[in-house]
């Protein structure tokens, strides 16, 4: 595979964007130069991969050569002598220092990070501060506000439509930050002032809204239950995954292997797709894979061996076009005293992909980075829109264990599910009986009792063998925001081994509806390894 590395020797030295050859930089500005354009200068369109590859580069002609090749990649016109790409993002940066210089250059603001990511907005919303009516969505009311404003945008490539920021300058000194809740910029919410129009009905209380923001701390939104739906709060989390988009892709030959069609299995691997809601008809499903660490080959390191593997994932519609791609480098390190024979376990890796609904194919590329050894596969994706009101569920999430999340833990982060608790799904769907078997489901539009604002939810777990109920328990309950999370935990040493299947009766016991939800798992007697 070649890389940017090699690439970059074989270009000319070509001059610099400021107008002056690396020849005429003087010496001891040289290293602050290119720290400064890899730190600054293109710190939130740069990719992960080049950056490697930039890190990596020992003399100043690669670096210069690079950077060059850097902007040539972004050239929205070649034909042009101007690169403008390259005129318009240093447009935006030196807009940004001067308009949203507030203690730190402007181009390290929340405010100028937008401004240079996305360009100017299409509209802004403007408040000094004072005194503010909220938006029906934000619960209504009037209350006294931090200077704030909202950007607008109509469209943002990647993102979609109709995209709004918020940022709020709490302290009074200009810097205005993104809000991630929209209590930030409510100056009385924390003194209890500044009661919303539910608050003032009686139907919410501040204590209330206070735990409600604590409980979707780990998703990074907020919302109050009674207007929680209306404020639609996972919008955030949608264009949060649209905008983590790779905006190019660096493994070539990975992705040219999905044009072929030619599936093999050099690599042995176990995948599982799931899915979980995040609005009427989006989902977010993590792909997990699973890889036995003794078909990897591991190359000689300083203090040890280590595995690496490059991952490059398509999905296409029906109609053949792009849905989602993207692409990652796995490295599993082992102990440098460890025998090839002693190498056993598994390497778990999960992406999540947003998706709408309708029907996918997802093709998944592996290359084991010492061996070459490829391995090329594929595997449906079926999205079905979920209908108002109607009680439902994600399918049983079948895992080795259910965790609770850490305060600031992120949705990008792996096995991290909507409902905030960390999933580590069990693809082969088999266990030992020195196991217990954990499973996971969040249930959607579940009905409120307008008295209480909360649900009345029943479930039931069974494990049927051979036509007969062997076990019958009830899962744990937790209701978050728009969802009701059932997890639950079983001890598979009282069972005998063999084809399990499990039934998780929901029953919603205001609306009077029922989903019944099914899987199967095998219990197997001896141990599966570590």
């Amino acid at each position: 595979m070649k890389t940017l590395s090699v690439i970059v020797l074989f270009l000319t030295h070509l001059s610099s964007p400021y107008g002056f050859s690396q020849n005429q930089k003087p010496q001891e500005e040289q290293i602050d130069y290119y720290k400064k354009w890899l730190q600054e200068d293109v710190r939130y369109i740069i990719v992960d991969e080049e950056r490697a590859v930039f890190e990596k580069l020992n003399t100043d002609d690669e670096r210069d050569a690079f950077i060059e090749q850097f902007w040539r990649r972004r050239d929205t016109d070649p034909a042009t002598a101007i690169n403008e790409f390259r005129e318009e993002h240093y447009r935006r940066i030196a807009y940004a220092n001067d308009r949203f210089r507030s203690g730190v250059e402007g181009w390290a603001t929340d405010r100028g990070r937008i401004y240079i990511t996305f360009g100017p907005p299409d509209n802004i919303d403007d408040h000094p501060g004072g005194y503010y009516a909220r938006r029906p969505e934000e619960g209504g009311g009037m209350t006294s506000t931090y200077a704030f404003q909202r950007w607008f945008y109509r469209f943002i490539p990647g993102i979609g439509p109709g995209v709004e920021i918020e940022f709020v300058d709490p302290t009074n000194t200009g810097e205005y930050r993104i809000a991630l809740r929209p209590t930030e910029k409510d100056a009385l919410f924390v003194a209890g002032g500044g009661m919303t129009d539910g608050e003032f009905r009686g139907e919410v209380d501040r204590a209330g809204r206070v735990r409600s923001a604590l409980l979707m701390r780990n998703l990074g939104l907020e919302g109050d239950p009674y207007y929680m739906t209306g404020a639609q709060p996972l919008q955030r989390v949608r264009n949060y995954f649209y905008a983590k988009r790779p905006p190019k892709l660096q493994f070539g030959e990975l992705q040219n292997l999905v044009d072929t069609q030619l599936y093999y299995d050099s690599i042995p691997i176990q995948i599982g797709v799931n899915q979980f809601r995040v609005g009427p008809d989006q989902v977010l499903a993590p792909v997990t894979l699973r890889i036995g660490r003794e078909q990897l080959t591991y190359g000689e390191t300083e203090g040890g061996r280590r595995a690496v593997l490059n991952i490059y994932g398509r999905v296409t519609d029906l109609g053949n076009r792009i849905a989602y791609e993207f692409e990652d480098t796995v490295l599993a390190d082992q102990a440098s005293d460890l025998q090839p024979e002693d190498i056993g376990g598994v390497a778990t890796y999960q992406r999540s992909i947003p998706l709408r609904s309708g029907r996918y194919k997802l093709t998944l590329i592996l290359k084991d980075g010492n061996s070459g050894k490829v391995s090329v596969t594929a595997t449906p994706i079926r999205v079905v829109p979920f209908e108002s009101k109607t009680l439902t569920t994600s399918s049983i999430i079948l895992a080795d264990k259910v965790l609770s999340s850490e305060p600031g833990t992120l949705l990008s982060e792996p096995f991290v599910v909507p409902g905030g608790f960390k999933i580590f799904p069990n693809v082969t769907q088999e266990f030992t009986n020195r196991d217990r078997c954990f499973f996971y489901v969040e249930a959607y539009e579940v009905a409120i009792d307008q008295s209480t604002l909360q649900p009345l939810l029943g479930a039931e777990i069974y494990l049927v063998h051979d036509g007969r109920i062997v076990l019958q328990e009830q899962p744990k309950a937790v209701t978050l925001g728009d969802r009701v999370a059932l997890f639950h935990d079983v001890d598979l040493s009282r069972l005998l081994s063999g084809r399990h299947r499990i039934e998780l009766h929901v029953d919603d016991r205001i609306s009077g509806q029922r989903v019944i939800r099914r899987a199967e798992i095998t219990i197997l007697e001896e141990s599966r390894g570590s």
